[in-house]
């Protein structure tokens, strides 16, 4: 979820998990469906009240 919410593409998430980006989708709808988020902007917004998001660091070359 983490992930997910902080922007990354599922296929990225998967790379960094070590799972196919077919299954990050998966899990995606599962976390979707529990936090009975009615949208990803939704869960978002869930996720940042709970301080699950990642802040994604930039390399400034």
């Amino acid at each position: 979820m983490a992930g997910v919410v902080s922007g990354l593409l599922n296929e990225e998430v998967g790379a960094e998990l070590g799972i196919s980006e077919i299954t990050v989708k998966m899990h995606r709808g599962s976390v979707m469906r529990k936090m009975k988020a009615d949208s990803f902007a939704h869960l978002v917004n869930m996720a940042s009240k709970l301080r699950v998001i990642r802040h994604l660091s930039t390399n400034a070359a």
